[in-house]
């Protein structure tokens, strides 16, 4: 099993609003925390290949991880919005230990909880915002890969 699957663990484990944890912002975490990773430490927690899609970072791979995942339950919910959102959620009482998050290091949980308290006070709008002014984003053109480990270097020196 790849870090991915640990990482959305640890974020769906420990996020404290549990039905804002839809397909997109999942997703968009996971990147967040990708990012932190490579500005700090020059290497990504998981080894998706982000790429800026219409309005920025997605993937299939979280989703896809997440449906495929034993511990996670994938539910259809109601945006505020009223259209239908898929949220990420832990199956029956799970803890750390029958999660294995073990797996992580205290260096990627650190990451992963610096995410959750960045964003977890956040609206989605103040979220998306949060997201689309990281540095791959404001930079980059739609649709390529963003290799972050490159542009987390690239930010540096352009400081």
């Amino acid at each position: 099993m790849d870090n991915i699957n640990y990482a959305i663990r640890y974020l769906v484990l420990n996020y404290p609003y549990k039905d804002e944890l839809s397909k997109t912002r999942l997703t968009k975490m996971v990147y967040l925390a990708d990012w932190k990773s490579a500005q700090k430490h020059h290497t990504q927690i998981t080894n998706i290949k982000w790429r800026f899609y219409h309005f920025g970072p997605f993937v299939n791979d979280v989703f896809k991880a997440a449906q495929k995942d034993s511990k996670l339950l994938v539910l259809d919910d109601f945006s505020m919005y009223g259209t239908v959102k898929k949220v990420i959620s832990i199956k029956g009482k799970q803890n750390e230990a029958s999660l294995r998050l073990d797996k992580l290091t205290l260096r990627e949980c650190s990451i992963l909880d610096d995410i959750i308290n960045e964003t977890k006070y956040l609206n989605w709008s103040e979220f998306i915002d949060y997201v689309y002014d990281t540095y791959p984003i404001k930079t980059q053109r739609r649709y390529g890969i963003l290799d972050l480990i490159s542009l987390a270097g690239e930010e540096k020196y352009n400081r």
